[in-house]
């Protein structure tokens, strides 16, 4: 008799899931406030808040363009910091929104 386990199909994992599993929006937003407040302090984390994760995109949005224009200039750095924190390339581009 076969177990259970053999007669379910198998799911075949993308390169992407065997490397180091897929990303939900909950984690590379805990990353980047994480990384928003070692950067910028509180204010910082009070004014730069992520909205969201689509396609390696992460989407920030400012309250003020002077915060806005503070995440611009430093996306680059931003999106190294928070691939190194997750520890994988989970992000490829920063993105700057205003609501």
């Amino acid at each position: 008799m076969r177990t259970l386990k053999e007669l379910l199909p198998r799911k075949k994992l993308s390169s992407h899931e065997r490397k180091g599993g897929l990303l939900d929006e909950k984690t590379v937003f805990y990353i980047a406030r994480k990384v928003l407040l070692e950067e910028y302090g509180v204010r910082g984390g009070e004014n730069i808040v992520p909205v969201r994760y689509q396609g390696k995109k992460l989407f920030l949005s400012s309250r003020s363009s002077l915060w806005g224009n503070e995440i611009w200039l430093e996306r680059e750095y931003l999106k190294e910091k928070i691939n190194n924190l997750l520890g994988q390339e989970g992000v490829e581009e920063v993105k700057v929104t205003r609501e």
